[in-house]
């Protein structure tokens, strides 16, 4: 079954550069794919399938590389959401700090001057992936803006636990950020209330209406995720995870590529599962 499913891996010259949903989408059915053929693990043997796909890797690395200036500058961090991951199996080693940590800083500034395209919420995560990587280029502005930005989303909530301002995506989005960050400055020995307040309020939202778009969707697995070791037990996480892997698929706004990368990942959680 993944055989014919990587024979529909097209070509990077069918992509559209000038799309960074796209992109994004390419990215997600590599790694998929790669999780399916071992590529994940260090210890997998090497196969004439995983051989195959990482010499696709290594050419759509170096179309990323190339053609990134297509890419409208409010979807740059959404087209290289994966790609450091992608860069590090496909070359053992981390993409450059200086293309992405470049973009992202192009992404920073086009949201400062107004460009509200940028969310605030991928803003932010970005900026904390290369601050974690000690980019000092976002050690000054970048670092001050993301300060500010928790302060803000934590006195949006920290009475209620809910971000009554924003769309239930952005609202998941915000609380995963916040619950995986050290809040003692604003709370102090209060941050574990806080932070089961906040966790609990967005729980049941999690549930699958068959109302949401695809953003939403997303946003709710990426805060499954991030919070799966709050959950009571392995198996209601796994039964929602999987729900939601499923209404994804299904998703009339769900990109082809991303259609196949969900229907792929929910065969590897089962097998997870039934492995358990």
């Amino acid at each position: 079954m993944i055989d014919s499913e990587i024979a529909q891996l097209p070509h990077y010259s069918s992509i559209d550069f000038s799309n960074g949903h796209e992109i994004s989408a390419y990215n997600h059915l590599l790694i998929s794919l790669m999780q399916h053929y071992g590529l994940l693990d260090c210890r997998a043997a090497s196969t004439a399938m995983s051989r195959q796909l990482l010499q696709q890797s290594k050419e759509w690395v170096k179309a990323i590389e190339g053609n990134i200036t297509a890419t409208p500058v409010h979807e740059l961090i959404v087209a290289l959401s994966g790609f450091d991951l992608i860069h590090r199996i496909t070359f053992r080693t981390p993409a450059s700090s200086a293309f992405i940590g470049g973009c992202y800083l192009k992404s920073f500034n086009e949201r400062i001057r107004g460009n509200r395209l940028i969310s605030d919420t991928d803003l932010y995560s970005a900026i904390s992936d290369r601050i974690q990587f000690r980019d000092k280029a976002f050690f000054d502005k970048p670092l001050q803006w993301q300060c500010l930005t928790s302060s803000e989303w934590y006195n949006e909530c920290k009475s209620t636990g809910k971000f009554c301002n924003s769309s239930l995506e952005q609202s998941l989005h915000k609380a995963r950020i916040l619950l995986d960050k050290d809040l003692f400055a604003f709370t102090g020995r209060n941050q574990e209330p806080f932070k089961r307040m906040l966790y609990n309020n967005y729980l049941s939202s999690l549930t699958v209406n068959g109302t949401e778009n695809a953003e939403t969707l997303r946003a709710k697995l990426a805060f499954l995720r991030s919070n799966r070791q709050r959950f009571y037990s392995i198996r209601q996480a796994y039964t929602i995870e999987q729900n939601l892997l499923t209404a994804l698929t299904q998703s009339a706004d769900t990109h082809q590529l991303d259609r196949i990368a969900y229907s792929l990942d929910a065969q590897f959680k089962t097998h997870l599962a039934e492995a358990m």
